[in-house]
């Protein structure tokens, strides 16, 4: 009997004839791939991750999809992300149909940083409210105008009688030292002048839900990138919302503190609620040198 001549299967053939295989057995996730890596490559779609939001943790961190031409949106997994792509290419009318729950706003340009300066009639703008509460003779060492030291000592003063009420009535109702509360908003809004502020009556640099249900967010630039910031109705609103965020379980711990607003400040910076290294310092700083911890004594 003579051997078979029929040529043995190569190696190289063999991983051809599994590569086919495998096309054929998950064709129709190649293809819904290959579907996804088309619309982002052609509508120019950028992922990031956030790692630092300072609203209650979830399971899995938030995720960011950037639109070009200014356009932003926030996620919780890939398949919204896809979602989202898909109305893009679809007109309004049919692309309200697939809306999901988040609420969004995107909005163009002139929101680009949370803590740039709105307009306003500051005479050196480019001085931030808080620097000579951080430092009180920086005036002296830079030979800063007597109008300038003057106009910055009065908006913050401006500002604590604006919303000095707004804490101590927080702090009633939620436990929070009103020092805290009016440090943070001090600091964190540049005594009600940043953009944040101005624009969207976020005085506490609260950025967007996971699942931001029925709440609206606007971009803007934080750090080196963009991400969504809420949008408020207004100041009170913006005062509550941080209220009950210092109630949520990610800072449960602070309120065994009471009135100590030197552990509420590092122990702020200890559970995550800003990446400056110095915030806890700061707002001990701010505290001291304006006597905030004056508006903690409150009368139920």
């Amino acid at each position: 009997m003579t051997p078979s001549t029929s040529p043995s299967p190569t190696a190289i053939g063999r991983y051809i004839g599994k590569l086919f295989d495998y096309a054929v057995y998950y064709a129709v996730e190649l293809l819904l791939i290959a579907l996804i890596l088309y619309i982002c490559i052609s509508r120019g779609l950028t992922f990031s991750v956030d790692m630092y939001d300072p609203l209650e943790p979830g399971p899995a961190q938030i995720s960011e999809a950037s639109l070009s031409g200014g356009w932003t949106f926030s996620f919780s997994d890939p398949a919204s992300a896809f979602l989202a792509a898909f109305q893009n290419m679809l007109p309004a009318k049919e692309a309200a149909s697939f809306a999901p729950g988040e609420t969004t706003v995107a909005i163009d340009a002139k929101h680009k940083g949370f803590n740039e300066v709105a307009l306003s009639d500051d005479p050196a703008p480019h001085i931030s409210n808080l620097t000579l509460v951080l430092s009180p003779d920086y005036g002296e060492r830079k030979g800063l105008a007597p109008a300038i030291i003057k106009a910055k000592k009065d908006r913050v003063q401006h500002y604590l009688r604006r919303y000095a009420g707004i804490a101590q009535q927080e702090m009633r109702e939620f436990g929070i030292p009103a020092s805290i509360t009016l440090a943070q908003g001090l600091l964190e809004s540049n005594a009600g002048d940043s953009k944040l502020a101005v624009n969207s009556n976020n005085h506490f640099g609260i950025k967007c839900r996971s699942k931001c249900l029925g709440c609206t967010c606007r971009n803007y630039g934080d750090d080196t990138r963009y991400d969504m910031f809420r949008v408020f109705t207004s100041v009170a609103e913006s005062f509550r919302e941080h209220s009950e965020l210092l109630n949520s379980r990610r800072y449960a711990r602070l309120k065994s503190y009471g009135v100590d607003y030197k552990k509420w400040a590092h122990g702020l910076k200890s559970c995550g609620y800003a990446t400056d290294k110095r915030y806890g310092h700061k707002l001990v700083t701010i505290i001291e040198n304006l006597g905030l911890d004056a508006y903690d004594r409150v009368e139920a």
